[in-house]
């Protein structure tokens, strides 16, 4: 990657290109599952729009937006009702006449958030996916009260319009997954006994997505592995044919007695505890980093040459020598998306589009 100097502070450059690039295979590998592309904590740290516009630019019919303010900004930006957008996190005090007068679809555990969706007042109906229970305990209709959930819904079509039905499963194991994607048919099997019919079923996020053919339904929902950040133990984002997005530089601005000073630190959202256990690449070499300040590095360089104004890369794809984000979060005892989605708002975000 080109363009990475700076002459002050941190940066985080993201590669519109690659995620285009991870997008496409992943389309590849869950079709004929369509693909909703997972946009929640401004896209993973990546930028919100930006990210939300490539993966619309490149045909991704669905968004995942997490909440209901994510979903609105996504619309009056821009993204228009072709592409379904989708909310989730519903609050208790949430005003749904907008979202809904948006054509924001609306993930719905409880019949409390039904009613209140009914008696928004808006002037539109609303696209509702009702959310059954499989296990993870992630919000989501028990199955004892499943049944009431389906027939309310029912209830209420004159308001209501049942788009799909959904779950979240854990993706810890095989044996786990399979009981949720049991329990998910089961569901949807009451629903139909009821009258209901859905329209799109999704279950799977990043990982189930990838592994299992069963778990891919008519939607999956995919986040992490579009930034190319993978789920570590042993899988890389490599083994997927993935590529990482991001890369994060900040610029040494002090040498003095075999140590040098980056500026960046943890007020920028590096983890204190890289101090010690992780390196950044300085001209093509790693030196490890000693100490985390609030906003400084310290990093240890001994005898080799090293200059104010040369750039420090703490994680990318590794073609510079850098440790890539999958290695902060096995030595951090983390995973990567908790790594980029603590970088501060501060720091500068660096698109590069497809076609430079």
């Amino acid at each position: 990657m080109t363009g990475l100097e700076l002459p002050t502070g941190p940066v985080a450059t993201v590669d519109l290109r690659a995620y285009r690039r991870n997008i496409d295979r992943i389309r590849t590998r869950v079709a004929p599952a369509n693909l909703m592309a997972v946009v929640k904590a401004d896209a993973y740290g990546h930028g919100l729009l930006p990210i939300a516009q490539t993966a619309v630019s490149a045909g991704v019919g669905w968004i995942g937006a997490l909440d209901l303010a994510t979903a609105l900004e996504l619309r009056a930006e821009g993204i228009h009702a072709d592409v379904a957008i989708f909310a989730w996190l519903l609050g208790p005090d949430d005003d749904f006449a907008p979202p809904i007068e948006a054509g924001i679809d609306l993930g719905v555990s409880t019949i409390e958030q039904l009613e209140a969706i009914a008696a928004s007042g808006a002037s539109g109906i609303a696209r509702v996916h009702l959310k059954i229970d499989t296990g993870l305990h992630r919000n989501g209709a028990d199955p004892a009260d499943w049944p009431a959930l389906v027939s309310r819904a029912l209830e209420l079509a004159d308001r209501v319009d049942l788009v799909g039905v959904w779950t979240h499963i854990s993706e810890a194991s095989d044996a786990e997954d399979t009981v949720a994607i049991e329990r998910f048919h089961e569901a949807i099997a009451v629903a139909q006994r009821l009258g209901a019919g859905f329209g799109v079923r999704h279950l799977a996020a990043s990982a189930a997505s990838f592994a299992r053919a069963d778990a891919r339904f008519d939607v999956v929902r995919v986040g992490a592995f579009g930034y190319g950040i993978s789920p570590g133990g042993g899988i890389t984002p490599e083994s997927l044919r993935l590529e990482p997005v991001l890369t994060l530089t900040a610029s040494v601005y002090a040498v003095q007695d075999g140590v040098a000073r980056v500026a960046i630190g943890f007020g920028d959202g590096i983890l204190g505890s890289a101090a010690g256990l992780m390196e950044v690449a300085i001209n093509g070499t790693r030196h490890p980093i000693v100490d985390v300040e609030i906003d400084t590095l310290r990093v240890a360089i001994g005898t080799t040459t090293v200059s104010p104004g040369d750039t420090a890369v703490l994680f990318g794809s590794g073609s510079l020598g850098e440790p890539t984000l999958q290695e902060w979060g096995d030595r951090l005892g983390t995973i990567g998306e908790e790594i980029v989605t603590r970088l501060s708002p501060r720091i500068p975000r660096r698109h590069i589009h497809p076609g430079e």
